[in-house]
């Protein structure tokens, strides 16, 4: 039994996000935006002080790890390591935790860390947009795994991996036109996959959009429901416009988002889509409600996980675990 899930649902207590390797957060160790953090701090010895939008220089990095300029190189690679060894630590942690990130990780019984340790793959997906940079981190990881003596566990980066997601959900289509949405921290994916007797006739990625209304912070609550329905008349507008985009004959679709869904219910407790919880108990019946009125006729929509999602891909993979590596850590574990 994985006590991470209830009716193979994953649970939030399953978050890498609040693991501690020793006294310090997995989520204050190791994330895309401090490793950007750590490119701004050095700009200058990067060579990059002439790029204004520092959004970019995480794209970047994959040049500044092949540069011709030894000494940005070298800066980089520091920079490289360094986040590999935090990444390493975090996922050795899961396999060999000390007495401290046990002691801290209150959520988690003997169940927990006894259940990590029948997980012999894991996928690391999403975040990473440099093949230097996964290179780096994968042999990080092998040398820390090596000295913690954590052996027999298989680590693979699967880099591209941005329209995992929906990728994940078109395995669940068999027959029928279906829109599919990944509504994550950064932007929101989409695409349609129309099927008929069980063979693609249909499959087309569509143009990102990017993400908006999911700054909670310093809001109070008030504020914070006011942008919980700013966000959900975003989220209907956005389904609407790609239902038209697309001419969409079909009455399913399939999204993801970054959080957690329980029998669809939104977990209040996590920012960003965690807001949604103010607008129904039950946001994927609401949904359904919404987008069946605004297109006249029943939609029917299901919402799921981010992370389990892209898990989708490797069902039917034993003793496996899927960590996405992207605004903080997602997990999941596929069936």
């Amino acid at each position: 039994m994985n006590p991470f899930k209830k009716n193979g649902l994953i649970l939030p207590i399953a978050s890498i996000n609040s693991l501690y390797v020793d006294d310090t957060l997995a989520y204050d160790l190791f994330r895309p935006a401090l490793i950007l953090k750590e490119i701004v701090k050095y700009k200058e010895e990067l060579g990059l002080t002439h790029i204004k939008d520092n959004s970019k220089l995480l794209f970047l990095f994959n040049n500044l790890l092949n540069s011709e300029i030894e000494c940005i190189k070298e800066k980089a690679s520091e920079i490289a390591v360094l986040y590999g060894d935090y990444l390493a630590e975090v996922l050795g942690t899961l396999f060999r935790p000390s007495r401290v990130s046990i002691q801290k990780r209150k959520d988690w019984t003997r169940e927990h860390w006894n259940f990590w340790k029948t997980i012999d793959t894991i996928y690391l997906v999403g975040g990473l947009t440099s093949p230097i940079l996964t290179q780096i981190f994968y042999e990080r990881v092998k040398i820390h795994f090596k000295n913690k003596n954590i052996t027999n566990k298989t680590i693979t980066f699967i880099e591209g991996s941005s329209n995992l997601g929906t990728h994940g959900l078109s395995t669940l289509v068999e027959t029928g036109d279906y829109l599919l949405f990944d509504f994550g921290q950064t932007t929101i994916k989409r695409a349609r996959h129309y099927k008929v007797d069980g063979k693609i006739v249909i499959d087309t990625i569509l143009p990102t959009i990017s993400s908006d209304f999911l700054f909670y912070k310093s809001k109070n609550e008030a504020e914070v429901i006011e942008i919980a329905n700013k966000l959900d008349e975003f989220i209907i507008n956005n389904i609407m416009n790609t239902f038209r985009q697309v001419a969409f004959t079909g009455d399913r679709i399939y999204m993801s988002i970054a959080n957690y869904i329980y029998e669809g219910n939104i977990y209040s407790s996590r920012g960003g889509y965690g807001k949604l919880a103010h607008i129904a108990s039950n946001y994927e019946e609401y949904l359904s409600k919404r987008v069946s009125e605004k297109a006249r006729k029943e939609i029917i929509i299901k919402i799921f996980h981010d992370t389990s999602a892209m898990a989708l891909m490797f069902k039917n993979e034993k003793n496996t675990a899927v960590i996405s590596l992207g605004t903080a850590f997602g997990i999941a574990f596929p069936e």
